[in-house]
């Protein structure tokens, strides 16, 4: 009778486990390792002279800790008479001498964060004529953690790049994003489970 009891308690105790994983686990973080990019939208603020702005439509991927030369990213895309060539890079530009580092990205719940400060654009129009213009920034904003699907924003300054008139750029990205294991519920897990044998060795030895 003691022994089914123990049985009992164990097994209880290994369903309370499992529902805590399963209410805990969709909001750990989870690191992120691509970007499949569906679209986005560019505007390019030049002050008094206005701006330079509008959506496109076009996939690509942006893969997390490394950078991608052109055309990896996405191929070129034209907006509002100005073609963007997007691609991440470690080379210079001003505020940092050093270069910003490979992109990277995480979860936590519905929000998503992304590190783009290597993100640069090759850029040709009326406007403005840019071999390699700096356009990364620090993007945040929401995540569906059903369908993996994102939706990433950041403004970028452009005092000190010397372009006339050019002041400020907003940009945004939108897709699903690639995730990795969810290292922090693993660990619960193994610990809980690590946990529940001490348990029953314990009450085994009694």
């Amino acid at each position: 009778m003691r022994q089914l009891q123990r049985s009992m308690a164990w097994g209880g105790a290994l369903a309370l486990l499992v529902v805590m994983l399963l209410s805990v686990a969709p909001a750990q973080a989870a690191s992120v390792t691509q970007l499949d990019i569906t679209g986005g939208s560019i505007n390019l603020n030049f002050g008094a002279l206005g701006s330079v702005s509008g959506t496109f439509t076009q996939n690509g991927q942006l893969v997390m800790g490394q950078y991608q030369p052109l055309p990896n990213v996405f191929p070129p895309v034209t907006v509002a008479g100005h073609t963007f060539s997007i691609f991440t890079s470690n080379q210079a530009f001003p505020g940092v001498p050093g270069g910003a580092p490979a992109p990277t990205g995480s979860t936590a719940g519905s929000t998503i964060a992304v590190d783009l400060t290597a993100l640069f654009a090759g850029v040709t129009g009326p406007s403005m004529n840019e071999a390699s213009l700096n356009v990364g920034g620090n993007a945040s904003g929401t995540f569906n953690e059903l369908t993996n699907v994102f939706n990433v924003s950041w403004t970028k300054s452009f005092t000190g790049y010397n372009i006339p008139f050019l002041q400020s750029g907003t940009f945004s990205l939108q897709g699903s994003a690639q995730l990795v294991p969810l290292p922090g519920a693993l660990l619960l897990f193994g610990s809980g489970l690590m946990g529940l044998l001490g348990f029953r060795k314990t009450h085994q030895v009694i």
